[in-house]
């Protein structure tokens, strides 16, 4: 049984299955050089996904704002744009688990999480000439949606890793909707138990749209599916 599970199609994939070349092996010594190497690699390989997970971010800040009138409460609308928007960044933490796999996913999430940190302590005027102001959230909703999008993100990898296989949709339909499904009660209780909105009917109804979202969403990861190829390790998907 031990294994088949390590040997299966659906066993969780190790940072070495695509990191390490197959020429080394075991009690062989490594030299400085080859070390600094594959850390040049790796810190190279997080550009581009660090970058799309971050432009993820400041598409949903800017539409913050946007309402979606479809879905108004009593004339008050409460969804905006920035809510859709949400899938989209589990699309682009889905295409590097894709290429590198988990732990470079995994890597992409905390990564992205300093980098706007940093940002927003170090270069905020900076951002601002990039990003106008928009309504700024309560420091509840920020710190609700980015503990909802780490929990979420996290799983929707091992999700996403656990469901690879030949059929090419299989894994990125898991782990958007294991992501959206985990998102949702996590934020909205974090962020609205305690006040007067009808925070379990919103849940409801943004946990169903983010599971539309990760439909939609397998049409761009078909496109980019032959052009964001996974490493060797993955079994070619």
């Amino acid at each position: 049984m031990a294994v088949g599970i390590n040997d299966g199609p659906y066993r969780l994939r190790e940072a070495t299955d695509a990191t390490w070349s197959t020429s080394q092996g075991y009690g062989q010594p490594v030299g400085f050089l080859r070390k600094l190497g594959e850390a040049v690699r790796a810190v190279a390989r997080m550009i581009l996904p660090v970058i799309g997970l971050c432009a993820a971010f400041a598409a949903m800040y800017l539409y913050m704002d946007t309402d979606v009138p479809l879905f108004a409460d009593s004339g008050k609308a409460w969804l905006t744009v920035s809510h859709l928007l949400l899938p989209a960044a589990f699309l682009v933490i889905h295409l590097t688990n894709r290429r590198y796999g988990p732990a470079y996913a995994f890597a992409q999430i905390v990564l992205s999480f300093a980098a706007i940190a940093a940002g927003m302590i170090f270069g905020r005027d900076v951002i601002q000439m990039f990003l106008p102001e928009t309504v700024l959230p309560s420091a509840r909703d920020v710190l609700s949606f980015g503990g909802a999008f780490f929990v979420a993100g996290f799983v929707g990898i091992i999700a996403f890793d656990g469901a690879r296989g030949p059929r090419w949709w299989t894994a990125p339909l898991t782990g958007s909707v294991v992501a959206g499904l985990v998102f949702a009660p996590i934020f909205y209780i974090s962020a609205y138990v305690g006040t007067p909105a009808p925070w379990f009917a919103h849940m409801g109804i943004h946990a169903g749209l983010l599971i539309a979202g990760a439909i939609l969403s397998l049409l761009p990861f078909w496109f980019l599916r032959r052009i964001v190829t996974p490493l060797s390790g993955f079994g070619g998907y």
